[in-house]
């Protein structure tokens, strides 16, 4: 029988993977919908000023059930890791209460938005006060990455006296803000969020368009300047995602560099370090990777020379998953590839090709749309996973903090099977709600 542990393992992971793909859509809808407003008020356009409205629908819905389960991920963080949240309450509980400020910024501002959207003698005041949504959206997801950030790179205490007598001495709580890896570390969720939520709204209106068939030539564009307006955000964004992500790898170099040794398969810190492609740990060796000399030195430290940390200056019974290598791997790829849609974007248009209006071009949004989102669930998995034994980083470790009690397995059951119908029942929600509302009519089409 597998021992309780393992359940809350998999209990927290499947439900943070599927409250993500909520939280980027919630992150990402006031953007888009502030976007929209401000061109359809700008350029007197009632097709982004429908899409405005009718993208507000979706975001209350978005916020509501991003809240649910948000609470029920608190609960789990409870529930199942006791220990850990016994030790974060001591030193590092100030994010957690800066984010329940961040959610009330979202929460009050979405109600003036919504109802006295009436009451504003300018269009653009309406507009500024879903900056205040988009600002409390990214402030949430903000201060709870600066906690994740204090997972990976603990301070505010004495590391030595707690490991040695297990006593919190010299607290600093307002450390847990500024640890070595925060900035990085929000930056990168930030734009990554960003960058997969609106690669969402683009497959969606990608889908639109797929399905609007015959349909009043108005309908069609409005899907078609929605998706241009997303294909827009999208590019900065994933420029974004890229920059950043390139930033957090090369700060893990001096950071975390067990994290980094493990997903560069570097086993001896070395100089002239080549960038290993595919290849396992076997036997105390690397077998079967492709090497390319000297481009890890150099895309580490600037120099070929530079020396790069190993897994050997680590007791190995601390080293992460070796798995991570692969995992990082396929996260370059499809970075890569993602960069690569962008230029055949580009190609496609000077051939003269349609972008908003050739079937083709449409199934290539959606497939992007997949791989971003791939790409932002292998990013948080490998990142947690390259993290382990450890859930504070050489401090405690997951199964230190662990709740052993049989009772969790039912628990983590029922969790599971709620965060497994949560998306289909929100998909539900959103389909009877604009069934129930027909485009044609926010677009005034009798």
């Amino acid at each position: 029988m597998l021992s309780p542990v393992i359940f809350d393992r998999f209990d927290m992971g499947f439900s943070l993977a599927v409250h993500i793909l909520l939280v980027i859509i919630g992150m990402i809808l006031p953007v888009f919908i502030l976007c929209a407003e401000i061109i359809g008020t700008k350029m007197k356009d009632r097709y982004y000023l429908a899409l405005a409205r009718r993208l507000t629908l979706a975001f209350v819905v978005f916020f509501g059930v991003g809240t649910a389960s948000g609470t029920l991920v608190a609960a789990n963080l409870l529930f199942l890791w006791p220990k850990f949240m016994t030790f974060v309450g001591q030193v590092a509980i100030l994010p957690v209460y800066a984010e329940v400020f961040a959610f009330f910024l979202e929460a009050v501002f979405i109600g003036v938005y919504i109802y006295s959207a009436d009451k504003f003698r300018s269009r653009y005041a309406h507009a500024a006060v879903m900056v205040l949504i988009a600002i409390g959206a990214a402030l949430s997801a903000v201060f709870i990455t600066m906690l994740n950030a204090f997972m990976n790179t603990p301070t505010g205490f004495n590391i030595g006296a707690y490991l040695s007598t297990g006593k919190l001495v010299s607290l600093s709580p307002l450390a847990v803000f500024n640890t070595p890896s925060t900035l990085v570390e929000v930056a990168h969720v930030v734009a990554t969020s960003y960058f997969a939520g609106i690669f969402v709204l683009v497959a969606y209106f990608a889908f639109r368009l797929l399905s609007a068939g015959k349909r009043n030539e108005e309908v069609r564009i409005y899907y078609r300047k929605a998706l241009s307006l997303a294909l827009v955000i999208a590019l900065f964004a994933t420029f974004a995602a890229i920059a950043t992500g390139l930033i957090t790898i090369s700060s893990l170099y001096s950071i975390q560099p067990e994290k980094y040794a493990a997903l560069e398969l570097d086993l001896y810190p070395t100089s002239h370090a080549p960038e290993l492609i595919g290849g396992f740990y076997s036997n105390g060796r690397i077998v079967d990777a492709i090497a390319i000399p000297n481009l890890q030195s150099i895309l580490a430290t600037g120099s070929a020379a530079g020396v790069v940390p190993g897994l050997s200056s680590f007791p190995k019974n601390t080293w992460p998953p070796l798995f991570v290598h692969f995992m990082f791997d396929t996260l370059v790829f499809f970075a890569f590839a993602m960069g690569a849609f962008f230029i055949l974007l580009l190609i496609l248009k000077f051939a003269k090709i349609d972008l908003l209006r050739n079937r083709y071009v449409m199934y290539l949004y959606i497939i992007a749309a997949v791989v971003a989102v791939f790409l932002l669930e292998d990013g948080w998995i490998m990142s947690e996973i390259g993290r382990q034994p450890w859930i504070i980083y050489s401090v405690m470790t997951v199964a230190q903090a662990a709740n052993y009690s049989a009772s969790t397995i039912p628990i983590a059951i029922a969790v599971v099977l709620f965060y497994a119908f949560i998306l289909p029942f929100t998909a539900f929600i959103l389909k009877l709600i604009f069934s129930n509302r027909q485009l044609e009519l926010d677009l005034g089409i009798k």
